[in-house]
């Protein structure tokens, strides 16, 4: 199970994004919680379907900011995101058919939130500090 907090390595200098990326983080450590425990499968996935749904959301905001700030490398972040939704989306249909535990879920999640978080937005919130 992923009990990770908040913790300032995962900040990438921008309230906004910041604040977005902690709601991110405790809604993987609910879906981790929920799959570690054993929950009734029903309530696991939908808690798959509240953090894709805010996922989309984060994206659509963080993508607002791109273009109010004509953010250079916008189309290939958005390609990012794109990638991980359909990856999101496609783990979540394997565990709502029971061909996946739910644990490899969890760990692309948190992975990919670590890496991204890391460089890509990272290199975002530079740009919108810069142009502020």
């Amino acid at each position: 199970m992923i009990k990770i907090q908040w913790d300032a390595k995962f900040s990438v200098g921008n309230e906004k994004i910041d604040r977005e990326h902690r709601v991110f983080l405790d809604l993987v450590r609910s879906c981790s919680e929920a799959v570690e425990d054993g929950s009734d499968p029903g309530f696991t996935l939908r808690l798959l379907e509240e953090l894709s749904l805010y996922a989309r959301f984060h994206f659509f905001s963080e993508e607002t900011l791109m273009i109010k700030s004509a953010y250079p490398d916008q189309e290939a972040h958005h390609r990012d995101h794109v990638r991980l939704l359909a990856e999101l989306r496609d783990r979540i249909h394997e565990y709502r058919e029971d061909t996946s535990t739910g644990n490899d879920l969890i760990l692309f999640l948190f992975e990919w939130f670590a890496l991204h978080t890391s460089t890509v937005d990272s290199q975002l919130a530079g740009h919108l500090s810069a142009t502020v």
